[in-house]
């Protein structure tokens, strides 16, 4: 069985040093167009340099996180009119508003005048107020104010406005793209939208949120969460024995989505409160939880009692910020807030959680420069892997007319 990082390359392309980086990259796109077609009995792990590349990082960044839709919170962040909260979507500033007529809207955070961000954070107000000169803009992005100076125009004479984005909702997720005209999400997402219909997740509340560095790649964190095999390891005691690895299944996937799922162990510490919630659900739902990953960076773990969101947004080549939190139904959301003894413990387990998948993420980065490994086979558990590899390889790779690959 050959490797997939010899299909079409020399057996040293991908540890060469003396190779550019421009001339890796070619070679690591090669190396995402042969998943295309690769049996899944035959599929390894990605080399290594696909995680240092500067780059395939800039690859990544201008054709997939500038392009494709982008999760930035929940709209329980923006429930009421004039709540608006920041984010970062491939290094642009953004801002996420509720409106006067109560529509959400995304734009950019940056002044028309000097360029200073006139929102971070979060809050609640009619009006966006650069602290810079006090300009000032509603909720729509429409410049309304312009302290000791008639409020001027643009260039061509249209009202001066903070450029809008796309959004969309989600299951109370909500999601913005940079893109000019992207294609709308939810009819792409219509078989996850059923795999987590049980749990009607648009109404539920974050009980624990979390915004962390984490040194690696954000695809090495991504690729934990796409699979349950690491469970036995990284989370040895109470989590795997309500949810481990042997209990774990690829399920389906499609070009935007993919989802496994864990059975869950009503016997274990962890497993038995959250029987009821699974009683009520029934079907498959009654045994066991649904992962469902959403290219390119979004992570839904559910467990019958609630749900682990995480958002993978890359910074550079060696660290991801990572954002999400612990979803739960209200009912859930106001037990918990109301005993804290139960609240400290449920936040430990959630920041437990994120220490050990970030550990794995942290070590295989600090080892993504050996010169000494090659891509190891992947196990079933793993096949939804196959599938991230696959939409890579459709964001990143072109096809000139000699047949020849680039970025």
């Amino acid at each position: 069985m050959e490797p997939v990082t010899q299909i079409d390359t020399p057996p040293d392309a991908l540890t060469d040093t003396a190779l550019t980086d421009t001339a890796l990259t070619e070679t690591l796109l090669t190396t995402l167009s042969s998943y295309q077609h690769l049996e899944m009995g035959d599929a390894r792990a990605l080399p290594l340099a696909a995680y240092t590349s500067q780059d395939l990082f800039a690859a990544e960044t201008a054709r997939i996180f500038r392009n494709e839709w982008i999760c930035v919170g929940r709209t329980e962040q923006i429930g009421r009119v004039g709540d608006w909260f920041s984010a970062d979507v491939a290094g642009e500033p953004v801002v996420v508003t509720r409106n006067e007529d109560g529509d959400i809207r995304a734009m950019s955070a940056v002044c028309r005048h000097r360029s200073m961000t006139v929102a971070q954070g979060s809050g609640n107000s009619r009006r966006l107020v650069c602290p810079y000169h006090r300009w000032s803009y509603d909720l729509d992005g429409t410049l309304v104010g312009t302290p000791l100076m008639s409020t001027p125009n643009r260039a061509d004479g249209t009202s001066c406005t903070l450029p809008s984005f796309h959004v969309e909702t989600w299951l109370g997720f909500v999601f913005v793209s940079l893109a000019a005209a992207p294609e709308p999400l939810a009819p792409q997402l219509t078989g996850a939208a059923d795999t987590l219909a049980p749990y009607e997740m648009s109404s539920w509340r974050t009980l624990i949120a979390f915004d962390e560095t984490w040194p690696g790649n954000w695809k090495l964190a991504l690729e934990t969460a796409l699979e349950g095999y690491h469970l036995d390891g990284l989370h040895a005691g109470p989590i795997a024995d309500m949810l481990g690895s042997k209990g774990s299944r690829f399920v389906e996937a499609t070009n935007r989505w993919s989802c496994f799922r864990i059975d869950v162990d009503f016997d274990s510490e962890l497993g038995a409160p959250t029987k009821p919630f699974a009683d009520a659900y029934g079907g498959d739902d009654a045994t066991s939880s649904p992962t469902i990953s959403i290219h390119p960076h979004v992570n839904i773990s559910c467990s019958p009692a609630g749900a682990v969101w995480l958002n993978f947004h890359p910074l550079d080549p060696g660290h991801t910020r990572v954002t999400g939190g612990y979803l739960v139904p209200p009912s859930e959301f106001e037990r918990i807030n109301a005993d804290p003894d139960e609240f400290d413990a449920t936040r430990e387990l959630i920041a437990q959680l994120n220490r050990e998948d970030s550990s794995a993420t942290i070590d295989l980065q600090r080892n993504a420069r050996t010169r000494f490994a090659e891509p190891g086979l992947l196990n079933e558990r793993e096949e939804a892997l196959v599938h991230f590899y696959r939409y890579l390889a459709n964001q990143l790779v072109t096809t000139d007319s000699t047949g020849s690959i680039g970025s």
